[in-house]
């Protein structure tokens, strides 16, 4: 339940808010440049609630498409608001039927739902959005919530068009596409003769007439639907098998699992192979691979290479291998051969040497401790490599009790590159079936994989400057950019003495933790983009943890519309309370609501791959002052092409000695700050006096004041003389001890004439006199709350410090949008025209002052009222103002 709950949390937040649907309606879907979506419907009698369901859903959708329903005998047309065209029906086969609707709709793309379905609301716009930035694609599908025979509800976050996995699990990979309608009537429309199977037949006619390209994939959930039914279907075979006769294979489509297929190509050929081990294991480990390479191997043309790099992965030579090496190579043998890597070369190095002696066609790597488990592994990897369109294969590695260790590597998890599924037992069948059958990935591990001996060659081998998965992974992705496929099969399995431990940062020494960093830096210099949306992957799985978990993260909100000119910023609040709120979160949701940018506020630092997902043009970064927050700033900076503004709305090196967050604060604070500065491209302060102040640490410091939120502050009500005494008092937040303690006498002397109230804190000596303490609120609640005080007299004490002199006039702003008089310290924050009484922190000077103002209710109150006018008109965030923060917060 908990898991269902978090995906309709998660589905909520995938919907636009009020602004966002503002500026996909006036920007990216315009009436007449939208595409034209039409739903093609099939219903029977009996389909009535079905259809009731469907049609609720489509009415509540974003966008509405023309729903082509073909209405079988006796059904009722339902009464809606949506554009529905009718079309008779037998209720017997559709197939024909769609053909026929198909090629009488006016529409630009059409999908076949099923009664029943239920869209999302904002899954179709979504889609649409993404058609206007792809005039090429072909045919587009998208995500999925699969609804079972309990009613439960699971996420099918499906990669981009992966052909080896549409091939082996149709069932959950060919429904709800939508066709463009003109290429989809060029082809005959859907093919009668493949029943269920129709749309994959029409898909695979697709990749025959124009490859892999214009297949697209939107990682969004368009719909609700019944999950596929894990069954054989003759159909989906049927299309498969022509699909494969139409390439010119003489292939067989076999099932050992229900609904999962997996296809022998019959190549008619033996090429030879060369299996590669680097002999850098112990020799018992090394024994037991050649055994049982040699013992269970039915492939009949192979050659076994021993590359003796001299040492072993630990660095160490054992005496008793490199005797039974030597036994090897005396031998004499054709088939088994020990090649000479030369002294304490790496992996990679060792790997490249042996490729040169190495007579096949083909080449398997192999780790040196592997165990083969099935005499056709070695059959299973050859009978894809030898496809024309792959390049690589890799096979599924399981530890000695029978875990996975190595299953395909996804692109940008936990780093530049991480292994999925670690740990998980061996029957696990994993997210959508993915360790059960073959399917295309971005990088296998060289644990275990064959390549094409030309293709090595050509690509230059292994890079010498990576290891473990990043070298995989590099190998893999050079291969991609050559034009070739790496296919996964999880029908070759090797068995591994290697444990499941992935190290943990926290554990690696200062060597590894400087190999790393270097490699990482390296990878994503080569491969950002592709990192950063692996096509095997889907962008709603986390990239933290052990992968395809489904990532619901609060900060982690649907990506940026596609809107060219309006910038992205992803900004980091130093809290979600006061300065947090007034100087990040409430100016950029203000300029969203504008249409001036898009935004996304975080709570952590994303890594290098998020970063690069969200693309932000400008990093806004407050109070980030900690040695992880400037590591992540020096990150970002590196590998993010984003503008970096660090936001400082205090004078943080002097603290007034009683404030609460003194003892929080750094005591090298400047060092901080001249460290985080340093990788910053401007400061942006809130005054003068703190532009001044920090004029030596920064050589752009650009000034924006506080303003206020007008949701929240435009249209508060208070009220005068509601009590029996006047009320006079203050609030605020918890850091104003000392500026309270000031007027400690004022408060004792005047407690007989007046009903002191306090709100947000009050120092314990002024607590006797006090008729009324209000604790603190949320900040979303403190400006009613303020207003509901009722004050009659605002004060706002301030020392006389140089924290004091910089901050900014944000209480008299509170203060004026309540209409509260006001009688402030005459300090620089409180100076200019803002109509309040100023006055020096001396006892007589604040008597004086509240005595005059309590003297003359009437031309008090009328002073809180010119303030509330000025305040309306200057200091709001709107207009003029929030276009000083756009300006404050983007690159000239």
């Amino acid at each position: 339940m908990r898991f269902q709950r978090n995906l309709q949390r998660w589905l909520a937040s995938r919907e636009p808010s009020a602004d966002q649907q503002r500026l996909i309606e006036r920007h990216l879907l315009r009436p007449g440049d939208a595409p034209r979506i039409g739903i093609l419907l099939p219903a029977r009698a009996e389909d009535a609630t079905a259809l009731a369901d469907t049609l609720e859903s489509l009415e509540q959708s974003h966008y509405s498409p023309t729903v082509h329903l073909l209405a079988g005998p006796g059904l009722a047309i339902p009464a809606s608001p949506l554009a529905i065209r009718v079309i008779p029906w037998d209720g017997a086969d559709p197939l024909p039927a769609l053909n026929v609707a198909a090629a009488s709709s006016e529409d630009e793309w059409l999908m076949v739902a099923r009664a029943g379905d239920r869209f999302t609301p904002s899954g179709l716009q979504l889609v649409a959005v993404e058609l206007t930035q792809a005039p090429d694609c072909r045919a587009v599908f998208a995500d999925e919530f699969h609804r079972g025979g309990e009613g439960f509800v699971g996420a099918a976050f499906r990669p981009g068009f992966n052909l080896d996995l549409l091939l082996s699990f149709p069932g959950a990979h060919a429904r709800h596409w939508l066709f463009r309608r003109d290429l989809l009537t060029g082809l005959g429309g859907f093919d009668a003769d493949y029943g269920e199977a129709a749309e994959l037949d029409v898909i695979l006619r697709l990749v025959e007439q124009g490859g892999l390209v214009g297949l697209g994939h939107v990682d969004e959930v368009l719909l609700n639907t019944e999950a596929p039914r894990l069954v054989d279907s003759p159909a989906e075979r049927r299309a498969i098998q022509r699909h494969l006769d139409a390439r010119g294979y003489q292939a067989d489509v076999l099932s050992e699992r229900p609904g999962r297929y997996r296809i022998d190509y019959h190549h008619g050929d033996t090429p030879l192979v060369s299996v590669l081990v680097v002999a850098d294991k112990p020799l018992a480990a090394l024994r037991q691979c050649v055994e049982s390479v040699l013992e269970k191997t039915e492939y009949p043309c192979f050659e076994l290479l021993l590359v003796d790099p001299g040492e072993a992965a630990d660095g160490t030579r054992e005496a008793d291998r490199d005797e039974w090496l030597g036994g090897i190579a005396g031998l004499g043998s054709d088939q088994v051969r020990v090649v000479a890597a030369g002294e304490g070369p790496s992996f990679s190095a060792a790997v490249n040497q042996g490729a040169r002696e190495a007579r096949g066609d083909y080449l398997v790597l192999l780790t040196g401790d592997g165990i083969v488990l099935h005499g056709h592994w070695l059959q299973q990897l050859v009978n894809h490599a030898q496809r024309p369109e792959v390049g690589i294969v890799g096979g599924k590695v399981l530890t000695s009790d029978g875990r996975v260790q190595q299953a395909g590597l996804v692109l940008g998890l936990n780093g530049p590159v991480g292994r999925p599924f670690v740990g998980e037992p061996l029957e696990t069948p994993g997210y959508m079936q993915r360790l059960e059958v073959d399917q295309d990935y971005s990088a296998v591990s060289t644990s275990c994989l064959v390549i094409r001996r030309s293709l090595f060659d050509q690509l230059g081998g292994l890079d010498t400057a990576l290891t473990d998965e990043r070298r995989d992974a590099d190998l893999c992705l050079r291969a991609r950019d050559a034009g070739f496929l790496t296919v996964w099969t999880p029908y070759c399995v090797v068995v591994t003495e290697a444990g499941l431990r992935q190290e943990s940062p926290d554990d690696w020494s200062d060597e590894t933790r400087e190999r790393m960093e270097r490699e990482g830096a390296l990878m994503y210099q080569r491969w950002l983009p592709l990192l950063a949306s692996d096509p095997a992957y889907n962008r709603n799985l986390s990239l933290l943890g052990s992968g395809f978990d489904f990532d619901h993260g609060r900060d982690r909100s649907w990506d940026p519309l596609p809107i060219a000119g309006l910038p992205r910023v992803l900004a980091y609040p130093a809290d979600h309370f006061g300065c947090g709120h007034y100087r990040v979160i409430q100016p950029l949701k203000a300029l969203q609501a504008e249409g001036l940018a898009q935004g996304r506020i975080s709570d952590r630092y994303h890594t290098i791959v998020e970063l690069e997902r969200f693309q932000p043009d400008v990093l806004l970064l407050q109070r980030q002052i900690g040695d992880e927050n400037i590591k992540g700033i020096a990150e970002a900076g590196e590998f993010s092409r984003a503008f970096k503004v660090f936001e400082l709305d205090d004078y943080l090196p002097n603290l007034p000695l009683k404030s609460v967050h003194r003892a929080t604060m750094p005591k090298d604070i400047v060092k901080s700050l001249r460290r985080a500065l340093a990788l910053s491209d401007r400061l942006v302060v809130s005054t003068e006096a703190l532009a001044e102040s920090f004029s030596d640490l920064h050589p752009m410091i650009r000034v924006v004041h506080n303003t206020l939120p007008v949701p929240w502050w435009g249209h508060l009500q208070s009220q005068r003389g509601v009590g029996p005494r006047p009320r006079v008092g203050w609030g605020g937040g918890a850091s104003h001890t000392g500026d309270l303690e000031l007027i400690f006498d004022v408060v004792r002397d005047l407690a007989d004439r007046v009903d002191w109230v306090f709100f947000g804190m009050c120092p314990p000596k002024l607590r006797p006199y006090v008729k009324e303490y209000h604790e603190g609120v949320s900040i979303e609640a403190y400006p009613a709350k303020l207003a509901s005080l009722n004050l009659d007299l605002a004060l706002a004490p301030l020392e006389q410090n140089l924290f004091n002199e910089c901050k900014s006039n944000l209480r008299l702003l509170e203060y004026g949008a309540c209409a509260y008089p006001v009688v402030c310290s005459d300090v620089r924050c409180f100076r200019g025209d803002l109509p309040v009484t100023r006055v020096k922190n001396r006892f007589k000077e604040w008597m004086d002052a509240i005595q005059a103002h309590l003297a003359d209710p009437e031309a008090s109150a009328r002073q809180g009222l010119a303030l509330r006018e000025a305040v309306y008109r200057d200091w709001m965030l709107a207009g003029e103002n929030l276009q000083r923060w756009r300006r404050g917060w983007l690159p000239d």
